[in-house]
Formats: structure tokens, C-alpha cells, sequence
């Protein structure tokens, strides 16, 4: 299976324009910066508003964990010796990180703790790599194992040992990308391009979610304690965003004017999503909520914020989100900006966007 990498994108200058007259300030910005300049792609957000991500030259290059903790900059963390790369994927509410690095031989999931610092999480019998996706608020870890019998689905208890969480019918090979507070499993499980997304319980064992009407594909990133779950479908017409319930199925959230792709990336136990989806200006973040659907996150922020949002990674319970952009000087005219730093937006930054009270 190849490894599948997270996309994101959103609307017309006429319906920014237009949204942002209309909108008020919902959300107060802070950008997370390092001690050094450097590009930043964020992915973990936990209930006290600490991130985690990657950070590194802001053309690609050498890679670090970074740590935002509520203070002026970022923390570095240290890598293993000889790693080159090292990307935080997501923190608890205990400030336990979990990710992935390379060793001098194989990809690595890790465990990083204050008292402890970085800890390999090794993998199943007979593979050689590992990757960790997220953690929940008791310590378990939800990711994968790989080597010459394909990719598998793991989640570790707190005493890091793994189990093989096992495949969809018909399918060869599956991550897990996220885990509640309930042990809930969700992430992905097919073979080659034909991949459903799967909810796996404690008891109950994998589940194949399927996709949404006419797809081939899909993937599912997020879950909360209700077990709503978030993803992506892939199919002819795109990528669209979805949000799965055990009374509704799989249903698409829809997606931007001018676009034809879309990701759900993030829920928290309230109901409230955030992605990204395309759009005829690149890539746009969204929250969505059941009241007011679709939203774009940069007509909900201060006008002066002088920064163009592309992509929501993560919500905590507080509504807070974990949100990546780059800084600009024309929201409506910007067509460069874009997550993957090939664009003459320059680096990618992370921002940590609070609700006005």
C-alpha cells in the first residue's frame, strides 16, 4: 500500500469578499513561531491549546519535532541520534507526544515525555518500521507497523505493546490515523487504490466504513467520544470531505465554489469540523458545524491579520483550532499560497485560532 499523504484546499474572490463584509471576528489569531525562522506544518492540538508539528527549511530539508506550549516560541525536541527528520503528530492532554522519525535503517513511531524524552515504539514481530499517528488521554497510541508482509493497523496500550488491529474484508493492508478517549480506532484499510475507511472497537473488532455514493476510496483522519468520524472520500469527481454517524452513514460535507476537493481533518466532541478544500484561489481552511455548515475560517479572523489560512488540522474541545497559512498582503488576489511550500508564499506557519468570547 502506498503511503497516502493528506491534502487540502477552497472559493471564489467574490464569495471571500462578499463573506468577510458579512462576518465578524470569531476568533482571536496567535501565530507559533520558533526561536528561528522556519517552516512549520502543525498536526497535533490538545485541550490546553499545546501543538505539535514539524519544522524545518522552508523549501523542505532537514526536518525537526516541534513543541508549543503557551509561550513566546516553540521547543525543538531532540531527535534520535542520526535522524535527520522527526515530525510530531499528536499530543494529550498530559503533554505526551507521539510521531514519527527515521533511524539510521527504518522509519520510526516514537513516544516523547518530559521526564523520559524520545522513545522508539518499535513494531509488530518481523517488521522493520513503524509510524504513530495520534494519542489519546490515556496513553494509548494509534498507528502502524510495516516490513515485507505490508502495512498494518496498530494501536499500543500504555506499556507500548502493540497489537494488530487486522485488515477490512478483501484488504491487505491498513493504518490507524486517530484514537478517543473510549479506545476507538479509526483510519484506513484496502489494497493498492482500492481503500475504505474503518472504525475499529475494543470487542467489536474492524468495521469497513466504505465511502461515500460512486467513490473508490476513502480515509478517515478523526474521531470524538460520540464516535463521529471525519475523513476523506476520493473518487471521478474528487476528493470530498465526510463526516460519518452510526444513525446517518457517510455523508459528504460538501466542499467550496471553484474547487473540486475537499478533507475533513478534525472533530471535537461538540460536532464542530475543520479541513480544507480547494477553490479558484488554492487552498482554503473551513470549520462546519450542523447549524451553519461550510465556513471559511479567513472570513471568521481579523481582517488586519495580513495571513491567508490553507488548511485546518485540528479542534480541541474548546473550539480552538489548529489551523497552517502563510503570511500575504492580498487575501482576494493570493493564488500562491499553498501547503507544500512550492509556491512563492515562502514558508508555511502554524497559527492556534481561539474563540472570541
Amino acid at each position: 500500500m502506498k503511503k497516502w499523504t493528506k491534502v487540502v484546499m477552497m472559493t471564489t474572490a467574490l464569495c471571500l469578499a462578499a463573506n468577510t463584509a458579512l462576518a465578524a471576528d470569531k476568533y482571536r489569531v496567535q501565530e507559533l513561531k520558533l526561536a528561528k525562522d522556519a517552516s512549520i506544518t502543525p498536526h497535533g492540538l490538545n485541550n490546553n491549546g499545546d501543538a505539535v508539528g514539524g519544522a524545518g527549511l522552508s523549501h523542505g530539508g532537514d526536518i525537526s519535532i516541534f513543541l508549543w506550549q503557551r509561550g513566546p516560541t516553540a521547543n525543538q525536541l531532540q531527535r534520535s541520534g542520526g535522524s535527520d527528520y522527526g515530525e510530531g503528530k499528536s499530543i494529550n492532554d498530559a503533554s505526551q507526544v507521539v510521531g514519527s522519525m527515521n533511524t539510521r535503517t527504518a522509519m520510526r513511531g516514537f513516544l516523547w515525555t518530559q521526564s523520559n524524552g524520545v522513545r522508539d515504539l518499535g513494531t509488530l514481530p518481523g517488521d522493520n518500521a513503524s509510524a504513530a499517528f495520534a494519542v489519546n488521554n490515556a496513553g494509548w497510541i494509534a498507528g502502524s507497523s510495516s516490513g515485507a508482509g505490508g502495512m498494518k493497523a496498530i494501536l499500543w496500550n500504555p506499556q507500548l505493546q502493540p497489537v494488530d488491529l487486522g485488515n477490512v474484508p478483501g484488504a491487505s493492508d491498513s493504518q490507524a490515523f486517530a484514537v478517543n478517549d473510549s479506545n476507538d480506532v479509526v483510519g484506513s484499510s484496502g489494497s493498492g487504490d482500492d481503500v475504505h475507511a474503518f472504525l475499529w472497537s475494543q470487542g467489536s473488532g474492524i468495521r469497513d466504513l466504505g465511502t461515500l455514493a460512486g467513490d473508490r476510496s476513502a480515509q478517515a483522519f478523526a474521531i470524538n467520544m460520540n464516535k463521529q468520524v471525519v475523513g476523506i472520500s476520493n473518487g471521478p469527481s474528487g476528493g470530498r470531505a465526510f463526516l460519518w454517524t452510526e444513525s446517518s452513514g457517510m455523508q459528504n460535507l460538501g466542499g467550496f465554489s471553484g474547487g473540486n476537493y475537499s478533507e475533513a481533518t478534525g472533530i471535537n466532541d461538540a460536532g464542530q469540523v475543520v479541513g480544507s478544500s480547494s477553490s479558484g484561489l488554492g487552498l482554503r481552511a473551513f470549520i462546519w458545524t450542523a447549524a451553519d455548515g461550510l465556513r471559511d475560517l479567513n472570513t471568521l479572523i481579523p481582517s488586519n491579520s495580513n495571513l491567508v489560512l490553507t488548511g485546518a488540522v485540528a479542534i480541541n474541545n474548546n473550539g480552538q483550532i489548529l489551523a497552517v497559512g502563510s503570511r500575504h498582503h492580498d487575501l482576494a488576489n493570493d493564488r500562491e499560497a499553498n501547503m507544500d511550500n512550492d509556491h512563492h508564499s515562502g514558508a508555511t506557519r502554524a497559527y492556534l485560532l481561539t474563540p472570541v468570547k
